[in-house]
């Protein structure tokens, strides 16, 4: 299947647009060089539109997973003040078993002592022995009401990330949770990231690769802050245009950096100069054949098509790779708008709401009559039971038939701050069933 599909109204455009340019050769020959600077201005939106869609990607990663986190804290930090300590091992294994990336799971006081601590691989650390004291940067950050993710470490069992987020009981932070991740699970995020010609890469905040479609580079901890792309993101600068150097594999690259904010990474695209700058060469042909006037136009009026045709198509395989990622959660997610018009939903949401089939473009309306099969979907966004000590965005909802299932619901704000239709909100459903008995 060709990538680009061209209508017949598309074809007989070019055409026209041809026969016209014939008739204006010395007039367009003024067309020329600009023409050499959008080539220029449509590598860099493509190398830009990879790094943003790997970013997007990365932070969906990361709100999840500190929502997770928080959760994990919260839950085990109320068994260890009721004492119930089978529980507490019971929550941290659920855990482990739908978080297939977390190594090791540590709860600490605001001391620094370690209270519970529980791993998926080896038996945890015994929290007689275990006090870190105040002094260690990722208790500061969380007692600060701040995440705190590690810089990558590499091991013999491979590379690891951590992070910590407070634990907050009725608005008080009382504890911090420290969580252990296997960041091999990123490299695969990083892989599926595309680019033509060329590959995506992440780099740390001290210029060490961490992530690359090359798994012995990604762990191999080689600093790369020698590339002026990465020097220059180290200095603080938020994007990095047509950083020219020679790869590993001694070919010229040109390539873009995009700084993330959240974790102060560095993603780098780079592609191969003469077949990112192909384009360019063949104009600057076909602008001499035709006395580098009329071909000018057409180039002009092309790229805004081919540029077109390829925002739309970046558009989509981001959405189709954001729709993966929340297809395989073990949490039910609902992606929707200001005003609640449903756009993705992925299978556990629907298992969790008994939704056999889901109308497109459908709004959830309170006013509105409800859809026969929809009622729990209806339930969620409009019946709330808040949680104890809970901040109004996290609430309980239970539901008896076809069997009896408690639901906790999360509403978390991703993006947008106009019209409502621009707003994006997630509503995750975790099943808590487990934790309330008959």
């Amino acid at each position: 299947m060709s990538r680009w599909n061209f209508s017949n109204p598309v074809r007989q455009n070019f055409a026209v647009i041809f026969i016209i340019a014939v008739f204006l050769i010395a007039a367009s020959y003024y067309w020329f060089f600009p023409i050499l600077n959008l080539v220029e201005n449509d590598v860099v939106s493509e190398q830009r539109g990879a790094a943003l869609r790997l970013e997007d990607s990365l932070g969906i990663f990361f709100d999840l997973t500190l929502s997770d986190i928080r959760i994990l804290g919260a839950l085990v930090w109320n068994h260890i003040r009721r004492g119930e300590k089978s529980d507490i091992k019971d929550e941290i294994q659920n855990m482990f078993a739908g978080r297939g990336d977390f190594i090791s799971v540590h709860i600490f006081d605001k001391n620094g002592n370690l209270v519970e601590s529980g791993t998926a691989k080896t038996p945890p650390l015994s929290p007689a022995n275990s006090s870190l004291g105040k002094n260690t940067i990722f208790l500061k950050e969380a007692l600060d009401n701040k995440f705190y993710i590690s810089p990558v470490s590499f091991g013999a069992s491979g590379p690891t990330l951590q992070i910590s987020a407070p634990i907050e009981i009725e608005g008080k932070i009382e504890a911090v949770v420290l969580v252990e991740l296997d960041f091999s699970r990123l490299w695969r995020i990083v892989s599926d990231t595309k680019i033509d010609n060329g590959k995506v890469y992440v780099v740390d905040e001290r210029g060490t690769i961490i992530a690359d479609p090359n798994i012995a580079l990604a762990s191999s901890g080689e600093n790369l802050k020698y590339r002026e792309v990465v020097a220059s993101l180290l200095r603080g600068l938020d994007n990095i245009k047509l950083s020219r150097y020679t790869n590993e594999n001694g070919v010229e690259t040109v390539a873009y950096g995009l700084r993330v904010p959240l974790t102060k990474w560095g993603i780098i695209v780079e592609q191969e100069t003469s077949k990112a700058f192909e384009e360019r060469s063949k104009s600057m042909i076909a602008a001499v054949v035709f006395s580098g006037a009329s071909f000018a136009l057409v180039l002009l009026l092309l790229f805004n098509i081919i540029r077109l045709m390829r925002a739309l198509n970046a558009i989509e395989q981001g959405r189709r790779e954001r729709e993966q990622t929340i297809a395989f959660l073990p949490d039910g997610v609902i992606e929707y708008t200001g005003e609640n018009q449903i756009l993705t939903i992925n299978p556990a949401a629907k298992r969790y709401l008994d939704i056999a089939d889901l109308p497109a473009n459908i709004y959830v309306s309170e006013s509105a009559a409800i859809p026969a099969g929809l009622e729990k979907l209806w339930a969620i966004f409009f019946t709330r039971k808040e949680r104890e000590g809970g901040q109004g965005n996290t609430y309980e909802i239970s539901f008896q038939k076809p069997e009896r299932r408690t639901l906790q619901i999360i509403t978390v704000y991703i993006k947008g701050t106009g019209h409502l239709a621009e707003q994006r909100y997630l509503k995750i459903i975790h099943d808590i069933t487990h934790e309330h008995p008959l």
